[in-house]
């Protein structure tokens, strides 16, 4: 609070006329003896919240202003959804205009340090949407209308299949360096295990096809790798396409945090609560993120464009686990 009262103070003598006068200006506006006003301009004596209220609104400073002061407060932005107003169409519009708003920026980039695969690579494929939107749905969100409802291919609306082409289309268009563990494919098959043993999927050849996609996106992601572009599934690596870095993190799995630069613009999306993301733009939280990433990538191995040995290997790894879970059968399926 003292940092923020010192940063307000000095953040008004940058703007008034004559800053000499403060001390007579806070003995108007606070009603307090001049003594009184100096104590807190010295900060022996703290400003109440009242009277940095009054403060701001007669130097017509707002409150993310002074926030802004406030060198420990971290300021986030974003929704939190639940059960009684998620909307996945809404969801996945306010992905598209984030990322639309990035993709207008000539000098833009993307950092990613991942607990799943970056979810951009799940909505490249219908069939992967689907099962993602219904562990969001019926397990996460616990919505009163997936209650009973087995996991099927036709949960996903076409609407909602074009929308999450659109969301990762874009996506592909925004260089980006992506720090990965082989186990980041591990919640997707726990997931699809949980609901092979309470039954919850609908038919085998459901599960077969989601397998089946899993290991599509795994040689997709390879593929990035091995030409260092992003680009779409069915579609070949070109000069325009953006650049791909990827590197490898044996030790350390990450918590699906993205640092975003867009021309001088630096932000930090951190998830939370499984789905949501919030952000931010306080420089010293995004200082400390961008420089915790820059540490890993020091520790990781990039084996984008280069390193295919063990590009070949990691890929390899993440094909035999998917391999390994879906080796296994449903109930009732003996």
């Amino acid at each position: 609070m003292q940092n923020l009262q010192a940063n307000l103070f000095n953040k008004i003598r940058t703007v008034v006329p004559n800053p000499g006068t403060l001390a007579e200006d806070l003995v108007k506006l606070l009603d307090i003896s001049k003594d009184s006003a100096y104590r807190r301009l010295k900060g022996e004596k703290q400003l109440s919240f009242d009277e940095l209220v009054i403060i701001a609104q007669a130097y017509d400073l707002s409150l993310d202003d002074l926030l802004d002061l406030w060198e420990e407060c971290i300021v986030f932005q974003g929704d939190y959804v639940s059960s009684d107003d998620f909307d996945l169409e809404k969801y996945l519009l306010s992905m598209l205009t984030n990322l639309e708003k990035l993709e207008q920026f000539e000098q833009k980039e993307l950092y990613y340090i991942s607990k799943d695969f970056p979810v951009f690579y799940y909505l490249m494929y219908p069939e992967v949407t689907a099962f993602k939107f219904f562990v969001w749905t019926k397990t996460q969100m616990q919505f009163e209308a997936m209650k009973e409802r087995k996991f099927s291919l036709d949960i996903l609306t076409p609407r909602l299949a074009e929308l999450a082409i659109r969301v990762a289309e874009l996506y592909t268009r925004i260089p980006s360096a992506e720090i990965l563990n082989a186990d980041n494919i591990l919640n997707d098959l726990r997931q699809l295990e949980y609901y092979k043993d309470t039954n919850m999927i609908a038919s085998n050849s459901d599960l077969d096809i989601i397998y089946g996609k899993l290991h599509e996106m795994t040689s997709h992601m390879e593929e990035q790798a091995s030409a260092g572009r992003k680009f779409m599934p069915g579609k070949k690596a070109s000069a325009p396409d953006a650049a791909y870095k990827l590197y490898v993190n044996d030790f350390f799995v990450g918590d699906n945090t993205i640092v975003a630069k867009a021309g001088d613009l630096r932000l930090v999306y951190v998830n939370h609560a499984a789905i949501n993301f919030v952000f931010t733009s306080t420089p010293a939280f995004v200082d400390y993120n961008q420089e915790f990433m820059n540490n890993i990538i020091k520790r990781s191995s990039l084996i984008s464009e280069v390193g295919e040995r063990t590009r070949s290997r990691f890929f390899n790894l993440i094909h035999e686990r998917i391999g390994h879970f879906s080796r296994g059968k449903m109930p009732g399926s003996y």
